[in-house]
């Protein structure tokens, strides 16, 4: 089976190395005319001939670059990278020796996975009938990234409740898992009961349940797909209410506070009995 595909593979790229003779003559011969191209991935301006599909991915996600095949007859699809004119498929069979890319065979379309910022760029598809089938895909890769609000600094009260939530930004997809970190260690199996960790569409949620002084510290959420953050909290210490506000026992009252009631009982009962200044110098 491979002695048939090496001519047929020959013959392809010879085909793109007489495309891109033709694409040279073209441009020099459209030199002193205003004509619309398409500048991508820093190579030379051409005019391309058939759809330009725009395909958004995350990095470290797959990227998926659509193929519209409205009747191969028979004829083999190949996937080729502009970039470098590097012929990436030829019909269901990777030709790279990068095993990232692979077709998905219900659409023809080309796979790319764990997706990398180098990978950006336009991707051609063609269709070997007469006339060739051409379709192009540009894909943009972006850089997903996570945050959690309130940071940077949380602080808590002892004995309360606390929820982290970490959102993705610039996500594609979900991620795989969310990693949470507590002074640089993981704490998603801690057996402590207090501490639940659930993972969202767009993230995860961390809750601690009756916040105590241990649970202080630097907090960072690490998704599958996107960059961590961090963020620290503080525990509050609850004061110590006054005596007064504790509601002492009133029934056994300080020795202090029995001489001081005496005291004023004694000078309360014999106020009567003292004369006044006036009394002792009449006038």
């Amino acid at each position: 089976m491979k002695i048939v595909f090496i001519p047929l593979i020959l013959i392809i790229e010879i085909h793109l190395l007489l495309t891109e003779c033709q694409g040279k003559q073209q441009k020099e011969s459209s030199a002193n005319n205003a004509v619309a191209t398409i500048n991508s991935d820093n190579i030379a301006d051409e005019i391309l001939i058939g759809p330009v599909k725009e395909v958004t991915a995350q990095k470290g996600g797959t990227a998926a670059l659509p193929c519209k095949v409205m009747d191969s007859g028979g004829g083999i699809v190949t996937w080729v990278r502009r970039r470098d004119r590097q012929l990436l498929t030829v019909g269901m069979n990777t030709h790279s020796v990068d095993n990232r890319f692979m077709i998905r065979t219900s659409d023809w379309s080309l796979l790319i996975r764990h997706v990398n910022l180098e990978d950006a760029g336009l991707y051609e598809c063609q269709v070997a009938t007469y006339p060739v089938q051409q379709n192009f895909a540009k894909l943009t890769v972006i850089e997903a990234y996570s945050v959690i609000p309130g940071g940077p600094d949380l602080h808590v009260k002892q004995g309360s409740s606390l929820q982290l939530e970490c959102h993705l930004i610039a996500a594609t997809e979900p991620p795989i898992f969310v990693f949470w970190y507590q002074q640089g260690r993981m704490i998603n199996y801690d057996a402590d009961p207090a501490v639940n960790i659930q993972l969202t569409k767009n993230g995860s949620i961390l809750k601690v349940e009756k916040t105590k002084m241990s649970h202080g510290g630097n907090y960072t959420c690490v998704p599958s797909n996107a960059k961590f953050a961090s963020v620290m909290i503080h525990v509050i210490e609850e004061e110590e209410k006054p005596a007064a506000m504790h509601g002492g026992d009133r029934r056994n009252p300080s020795p202090a506070i029995l001489a001081s009631n005496f005291l004023a009982s004694f000078l309360a009962a014999v106020s009567w009995r003292i004369p006044s200044f006036s009394n002792l110098y009449p006038t």
